[in-house]
């Protein structure tokens, strides 16, 4: 079940004079044209070896531990990537295995049995598993469960890491406001409907926010190229990256369908 809401692509129309020839209209079409192009060539990875600029993903491997976890389960089911941000919002670049399909469909049920439900799988519909996802990679890659609990629930997890934020000197995560930290590898990139607002509220209101209002975690694997590369469960029915644009600081832009609400800093690894 793919729980992240459809991404919203923009739709320009321009006037031109009449009498303009075809050969005309294509030249003024080039640009958004040559766009997609090099965006679809350089993601396949035709256009040259690992870690290479521009818009493309990183075929190198990350040195995070939690990000190498997240990595290695994207590449085991196909490498399924979307790309965010301008004329390409929302363009997929290459679809992955399906949760429906095996082998992800028994996978699945082992995401969902770090957190105590392995009779849960991908064939379970009514289960998103976005959140199981990133709890399993949470585990896998030595996080404990005192730094990370193991809930299935977006909101769960993120209110219990601001919680815990709040009553230890070293928390294991930190939640930024997302125009205020550069994500890195290992961190979270997390959705939801009620943005930033948490970060002006009171504690009490800042938690219920966070619990009520997240609805999607992904884990930055990468930042290049003026965009973050994420890796979450559930998108596109499968373990898929996602390429989100950043400003010059290297904080996360507005794109369409993703209501930004925090960057949890992965202070463990």
């Amino acid at each position: 079940m793919n729980c992240v809401d459809s991404p919203f692509v923009e739709h320009r129309v321009r006037w031109q004079p009449p009498g303009l020839g075809s050969s005309l209209k294509i030249v003024a079409r080039l640009p958004a044209l040559l766009l997609l192009a090099f965006l679809a060539f350089d993601l396949v990875g035709c256009g040259g070896g690992s870690g290479r600029s521009g818009y493309g993903y990183a075929d190198q491997p990350p040195t995070n531990r939690t990000a190498l976890v997240a990595w290695k389960e994207w590449s085991r089911f196909g490498r399924s990537t979307v790309v965010y941000g301008g004329g390409a919002n929302g363009y997929v670049n290459r679809n992955g295995v399906n949760e429906r399909s095996e082998p992800l469909t028994s996978r699945v049920g082992d995401y969902w049995g770090s957190c105590g439900h392995p009779e849960w799988n991908g064939r379970t519909s009514s289960k998103p598993w976005s959140g199981a996802f990133v709890t399993w990679v949470m585990a896998q890659s030595g996080v404990s469960a005192s730094q990370f609990p193991r809930v299935g629930r977006h909101g769960d997890y993120l209110a219990i890491l601001y919680d815990r934020e709040h009553q230890s000197r070293y928390p294991a995560f930190v939640l930024h406001a997302p125009n205020e930290y550069a994500p890195k590898e290992g961190d979270l990139v997390c959705t939801g409907t009620a943005g930033p607002t948490w970060r002006y509220a009171d504690s009490r209101m800042a938690r219920r926010r966070i619990d009520n209002t997240a609805t999607h975690c992904d884990i930055v694997t990468a930042a290049r190229g003026g965009f973050v590369q994420a890796i979450g469960g559930n998108v596109k029915n499968s373990v898929t990256m996602s390429l989100y644009p950043v400003d010059h600081r290297g904080h996360l832009m507005n794109v369409g369908g993703h209501p930004w609400l925090l960057v949890a800093e992965n202070r463990v690894n």
